[in-house]
C-alpha cells in the first residue's frame, strides 16, 4: 500500500520529465498515471520553510544533466524542535535515471568546526526504501558514514527530499553550518559516484569553490530580549550578466536589521576583499564596482557568508574595415573588457579562419592581401573563461 501510495502522489508527467526518462523510468511514470486517474492522491505536506526565510542555496536550473537530479535550491530548516536540511529538485522522480545505476544521491555538505560534514538522501531502485544516513565526506576518502538518520521526500515538479540533520552531524544550539553546498549523483562505480550537479556551482566537487549561505542553528528563534544581537544570515544580491564590463551595484541585507556593522565583500577571482561597507539601520549594504571580468561574490558580517553570487561578464567585439590600397585591406578593432585572449577573423559562411591574432589593451588589427570580396566577423575568446565570447558586426571587402 505504501507503494501505491507513493505512486498516486507522483505529478503527471511532463515533457520535461519524459526527456529523462530511460524504458524503465517511462514505465513506472505510466503507471504512476494509471494509478493517479484510480486512486486519490493522499495530501503531501509542504517542505519546511527556509530559515530565517529565503534558501540558502540557488542553483540554475539545467546545470545537471538529468532532471531528476537537477538541483534548484537547498536550505535549513527548522521545525519540530529539529534542523532539516531540504533540496529542491526540477522533477523528482525517486529513483536513478541510468539503468545501471542503483542509487541516485542527494547530499547536503557543509563545515563545522572546520571539518566537511553530510547528510545523505539515496534513491534506489524501487521497490526498495529511501535511505538516509549523515557523516563527513573528503575528495580523497570520499563519504564516511557514521550512522542512519530519517528523511521524507515529495515527488513530482520542485520535489523536495527534507533530510534530518542530527546532533551528531553538527545541529547543535549556536553551531554554524559554514558554506554548504548540495552534490548530487546517478550510480557510483569503483567507489567513485556519477556526478550529475552542484549546487551552487557546476557539476562535479572541484568545480569551483562557490558556496551556499552560513545557517547559525537556532536562528529560526525569536532574539531573546537583553540579549546582544549578532548577525544570523547575509543575503546577497549581483546582477546575473553585465556586457563589455563596466560598473555593477552589489547589494545585499543581514539579519537580524542592525546599523553599523561591517560587512567584508570578497571576490572569487582575486580572492581578495574588494569593498569594506557598513549595514544601515534597515541592515542593508551597497556598493558599485568595477567589474572586468566574470567574478564570483560573496558578503561575510561578523564571520557569518552569504551565498557566493556569479557576475557573468560577456566580452564585446567591434570591427571597422579600411582599403589602404589595391587589394590591402586593415580590419581594425576593439574588445571589451580588455581582456588577454584570441580573435578569430571569418568571412561569411566560412569555418575556417582567415587570420588570427591576439589584442593588446583591448584593441586588435589584421592586415589581408588581396583578400575575398564579402562580410568578414571576428571572433572574440576570453583566455581562460573569463568572460564569454563575442562576435563582431559584420565588416565588408569590396
Amino acid at each position: 500500500m505504501g507503494a501505491l501510495k507513493a505512486l498516486g502522489n507522483l505529478a503527471l508527467p511532463t515533457q520535461e520529465m519524459k526527456s529523462i526518462a530511460g524504458p524503465r523510468t517511462g514505465l513506472l511514470l505510466a503507471a504512476a498515471c494509471a494509478l493517479a486517474l484510480a486512486i486519490p492522491a493522499a495530501a503531501q505536506a509542504a517542505a519546511p520553510a527556509p530559515c530565517p526565510g529565503a534558501a540558502q542555496i540557488i542553483d540554475a536550473s539545467g546545470d545537471g544533466h538529468h532532471n531528476n537530479t537537477d538541483v534548484l535550491s537547498a536550505w535549513f530548516s527548522e521545525s519540530a524542535g529539529s534542523v532539516k536540511a531540504v533540496v529542491e529538485i526540477k522533477q523528482a522522480v525517486w529513483e536513478p535515471v541510468h539503468d545501471d545505476s542503483n542509487e541516485a544521491g542527494f547530499v547536503m555538505l557543509f563545515s563545522v568546526g572546520g571539518q566537511l560534514r553530510y547528510v545523505r538522501a539515496e534513491a534506489p531502485r524501487p521497490p526498495a526504501a529511501m535511505r538516509y544516513d549523515y557523516g563527513t565526506w573528503s575528495a580523497a576518502g570520499g563519504f564516511v558514514s557514521a550512522g542512519a538518520t530519517s528523511g521524507e521526500t515529495i515527488a513530482g515538479a520542485r520535489g523536495t527530499v527534507t533530510i534530518e540533520v542530527p546532533a551528531a552531524a553538527g545541529a547543535i544550539s549556536g553551531a554554524k553550518l559554514a558554506e554548504p553546498f548540495v552534490l548530487t549523483y546517478d550510480g557510483i562505480s569503483g567507489g567513485v559516484p556519477h556526478w550529475v550537479d552542484r549546487a551552487p556551482g557546476g557539476v562535479s566537487p572541484v568545480d569551483g569553490n562557490e558556496r551556499g549561505a552560513d545557517f547559525i542553528v537556532g536562528s529560526c528563534s525569536p532574539i531573546t530580549p537583553g540579549l546582544p544581537a549578532t548577525t544570523t544570515s547575509v543575503a546577497l544580491s549581483v546582477p546575473a550578466r553585465l556586457v563589455g564590463g563596466g560598473k555593477a551595484t552589489v547589494s545585499g541585507s543581514i539579519t537580524p536589521a542592525r546599523a553599523g556593522v561591517t560587512v567584508e565583500l570578497t571576490s572569487s577571482s582575486s580572492n581578495k576583499i574588494v569593498a569594506t561597507l557598513k549595514s544601515d539601520a534597515a541592515g542593508r549594504f551597497s556598493t558599485r564596482l568595477s567589474v572586468a571580468e566574470t567574478t564570483g561574490f560573496r558578503a561575510v558580517a561578523e564571520q557569518i557568508g552569504s551565498q557566493t553570487l556569479t557576475l557573468t561578464v560577456a566580452s564585446m567585439t567591434r570591427i571597422s574595415v579600411k582599403k589602404l590600397k589595391k587589394n590591402l585591406y586593415r580590419i581594425s578593432g576593439t574588445v571589451k573588457p580588455a581582456l588577454p585572449g584570441q580573435l578569430l577573423l571569418l568571412k561569411s559562411s566560412a569555418y575556417k579562419p582567415s587570420a588570427t591574432t591576439k589584442p593588446s589593451n583591448g584593441r586588435f588589427a589584421f592586415v589581408l592581401k588581396k583578400p575575398s570580396h564579402g562580410s568578414y566577423q571576428a571572433v572574440f575568446i576570453p583566455s581562460g573563461n573569463r568572460a564569454e565570447r563575442s562576435t563582431s558586426n559584420k565588416g565588408v571587402v569590396r
